[in-house]
């Protein structure tokens, strides 16, 4: 079979998962999103340590402090959950959307008129798209790493940006196809191990990597060149958040037990959920030690990195007088750009 004729399978193969089901990005019961205690903290390394809220909310609300923009392309839109909650939001004015999934866009389209929001719903391929027109914010929610031809997608994501605008990925990053390295499936299960059966939602001794082959007859394109994604934007774009925030043991590890006794305002079941978070936290500041395999990331043109950066102004306070209120309303106007930092304080 010649290379063409193998890529031409794989797609025809994803897509049709995609058309079959719509709904497979959506949160489940048995994944490590659905348990409240683990999205609270997933949110916090989101955003930095900020807040437990709502990732996007952060984003909308503190991140771009109430800024508007007019124009947002969504790569990979799914069902447009995320879509319609920033038009709801306000974020953009005008909002494009494409998903190569035709029956995914179709929920999308019902879900928007009963939102009563408008939103440009339309099919495209991630690895051959092409655009007519620049965007002020580019977003991709778990579909880049489900892009194959990464030099086509970032290059006409980086090309179609306005000058001053963001691009933000919210993405899987970790080990192609999801075939984990040894280091970190012998983590997964030794904690896995410690668990007794009675809170096991599988009767397996240890979890195991799908094979190739069977990540070829569900969904090829799933992960498939995910362990690049950092490089390849780092050659396209400048970095200006990059938020890791794990999945390396809790996002397998939560599916092989059973959600339904670890759920909230249970005592036991909490705290398992919380040790399980600060064994992911310890392993990940260790050198050497678990990566993360999702992140946050903003990204801006490099011409703005090599811009000056020196303000042109500064906001000077004291404690309580204002100055966090006065740094949040100056900044929603389109045209004032602030540094994301934490206070300085000094004593002259």
């Amino acid at each position: 079979m010649s290379e063409n004729n193998f890529n031409n399978q794989h797609q025809s193969q994803a897509q049709k998962y995609w058309q079959t089901n719509p709904k497979a990005a959506l949160v489940n019961s048995n994944q490590w999103v659905s348990n409240l205690i683990i999205e609270k903290a997933i949110n916090k390394r989101i955003s930095g340590g900020e807040t437990e809220k709502y990732w996007l909310a952060w984003l909308i609300e503190d991140f771009f402090a109430g800024r508007k923009f007019d124009s947002l392309l969504s790569i990979g839109c799914g069902v447009g959950n995320h879509e319609i909650l920033m038009t709801k939001l306000g974020l953009a004015k005008n909002i494009d959307a494409f998903d190569f999934s035709e029956s995914a866009l179709e929920i999308a389209r019902r879900e928007a008129e009963k939102a009563g929001v408008k939103i440009n719903f339309y099919q495209d391929n991630f690895n051959t798209f092409t655009l007519n027109k620049k965007y002020d914010l580019i977003t991709c929610f778990g579909s880049l790493h489900h892009v194959k031809e990464f030099e086509h997608c970032l290059s006409t994501i980086k090309n179609h940006l306005k000058p001053q605008g963001y691009v933000i990925l919210n993405e899987y990053i970790g080990d192609c196809f999801n075939i984990y390295e040894q280091q970190q499936l012998d983590i997964i299960n030794r904690i896995y191990n410690c668990f007794d059966d009675t809170l096991k939602s599988v009767k397996v001794s240890k979890y195991k990597s799908p094979s190739i082959e069977e990540v070829f007859t569900v969904d090829p394109s799933e992960a498939v060149r995910s362990k690049l994604i950092l490089a390849f934007i780092k050659y396209y774009f400048h970095i200006e958040v990059l938020n890791h925030y794990g999945g390396g043991l809790i996002n397998e590890l939560y599916q092989l037990l059973d959600s339904n006794q670890f759920i909230t305002e249970d005592p036991k079941g909490e705290t398992i959920i919380r040790l399980l978070l600060e064994f992911e936290k310890i392993l990940m500041e260790i050198p050497g030690g678990l990566k993360s395999d999702f992140c946050l990331c903003i990204l801006r043109h490099k011409t703005l990195k090599k811009q000056s950066q020196k303000p042109d102004f500064l906001i000077i306070g004291a404690q309580q007088c204002g100055v966090n209120y006065l740094h949040k309303y100056i900044f929603k106007h389109p045209k004032v750009a602030g540094v994301k930092q934490p206070p300085l304080h000094f004593l002259i």
